[in-house]
């Protein structure tokens, strides 16, 4: 998810703060945000060590096209090859002298570990901030010729959190694939360390190095996990992803209906669930109504993992927002306390409750792979109402009558208080949605910002 308000105006008071020297942890994190989502695609040599219920040398080399929504993972651990790929087209594994195209649950679990993997690597600073939303002002900055080195200094229940949780996700992905079960109320977190460095001039990353490590209790037996994983990142060389070579009667063998285009009727009925599902996670996001969600979500037959879903997706949208109204403000940042962060969000709440939507239709569109979800919206200028906020605030600061203190109590309070107010609503605009379907009643909006953009208007 992009930024979801307008940040011109609040940058030109980090501008007016903003010292030479050294960035500080957030204004590095933030320009670290920017550059990584302009890559297009991106290779990553990868080496470490594991240790555990069994201790192998890690090394190998992820591809992925963020564009396109392609990735290539090739692991060898202790000598032994795994190759997977997956691009929304097709899913592929090759493992040693066995190659396939594969379907059903096992392509659920591959395009799981793909994507987590993808999302780690197009920015592995934000993929962490999941866990800890805070995380872009945790790091110790030094500097080395031409990088910058972060080095996160979070606490220690801080750090166990992250790896729990990273855990937890990790193994909700094994178990699918697997006949083993991994009782994920019983992953214990003990240790993280992470150390990114990023090139001064272009501000991306250059290399991570991250050390875990934590129990799980797997079929009622604690096994502890110790690793060092090193990310070193290779920008905008890649043609095409790498995509393994699967055997012709391999290919043939697992070939079904799920790998091609799917018929009329299919589309039809994929496109009416795409449908549900973006007026679900609207309800989700924008009016922060999960029950909303469970009734309009495709699947009505496991509505506890529903809910789960989308208490995820209402509490991502508030963080998102809060981190990044905190991370506009830049040199600011320091002075914004949490309980003035819930204060700005739970006004940005109240504008956005008074806005209005309408699904129109859907199709299943080839050339995009995914199904194109048409929504009405009539949304508000964010971007204006700020404005009144913010155009005397900074013309005060400018002629030294405000503190930064004072200058963000204001701030706060002015926004605060003209989010409360009504919103004039614009004229109703359609805009197109992007819906890739995962399997079975299993849908994602890839970028959100296709229709938040239009409920909270930058211009």
């Amino acid at each position: 998810m992009k930024k979801i308000m307008n940040t011109g105006l609040a940058l030109s008071f980090a501008l007016l703060l903003s010292a030479c020297g050294m960035p500080s942890s957030e204004e590095l994190t933030g320009d670290v945000k920017e550059a990584q989502e302009k890559v297009k695609n991106v290779q990553v040599k990868v080496t470490g060590k594991e240790e555990g219920s069994s201790d192998y040398q890690v090394n190998g080399v992820q591809e992925f096209d963020f564009k396109n929504k392609a990735g290539y993972v090739n692991t060898k651990m202790n000598g032994e090859e795994l190759k997977m790929y997956h691009d929304g087209d097709e899913t592929l594994a090759v493992a040693g002298e066995e190659s396939t195209k594969v379907q059903g649950e096992e392509k659920k679990y591959v395009t799981a570990l793909i994507n987590n993997a993808m999302e780690l690597q197009q920015n592995p600073i934000r993929y962490y901030q999941k866990y800890d939303k805070n995380l872009p002002n945790e790091f110790d900055v030094t500097e080395k010729d031409k990088e910058y080195i972060l080095t996160f200094n979070g606490d220690k229940d801080k750090k166990q959190k992250i790896v729990a949780d990273d855990a937890k996700a990790y193994y909700k992905i094994i178990n699918q694939g697997s006949d083993t079960g991994a009782d994920l109320d019983q992953i214990k977190g003990k240790d993280f360390s992470l150390v990114v460095t990023i090139d001064k001039e272009t501000k991306q990353v250059k290399k991570v190095v991250k050390n875990q490590s934590y129990s799980v209790k797997v079929d009622g037996k604690t096994e502890n996990s110790k690793s060092k994983q090193t990310y070193t990142y290779t920008y905008n060389q890649l043609d095409n992803v790498t995509k393994p070579k699967v055997e012709a009667k391999a290919a043939a063998a697992s070939k079904d209906s799920s790998t091609e285009t799917p018929s009329k009727e299919k589309q039809a009925a994929y496109a009416k669930e795409a449908e549900q599902y973006v007026d679900a996670l609207i309800q989700a996001t924008v009016y922060q109504n999960t029950d909303q969600f469970v009734a309009k979500h495709p699947n009505q037959e496991d509505k506890k993992q529903v809910k789960e879903k989308g208490e995820f997706q209402k509490s991502s949208f508030v963080e998102f927002f809060e981190t990044n109204f905190k991370g506009a403000l830049s040199s600011l940042s320091s002075n914004i306390t949490d309980e003035q962060l819930n204060e700005i969000s739970r006004a940005f709440l109240k504008a956005l409750s008074s806005t209005k939507y309408k699904i129109k239709d859907a199709a299943y569109s080839a050339e995009d792979d995914a199904y194109v979800v048409q929504v009405e919206i009539q949304g508000f200028n964010d971007a204006s109402v700020l404005a009144e906020v913010m155009t005397p605030l900074a013309e005060k600061y400018q002629a030294g009558e405000l503190s930064n203190e004072q200058l963000v109590n204001e701030l706060i309070d002015g926004v605060a208080k003209r989010y409360r107010e009504p919103v004039e609503l614009l004229p109703a605009k359609t805009v197109p949605v992007h819906v890739v379907r995962n399997g079975e009643k299993d849908y994602e909006v890839l970028m959100q910002d296709e229709y938040l953009l239009t409920f909270a208007q930058q211009s």
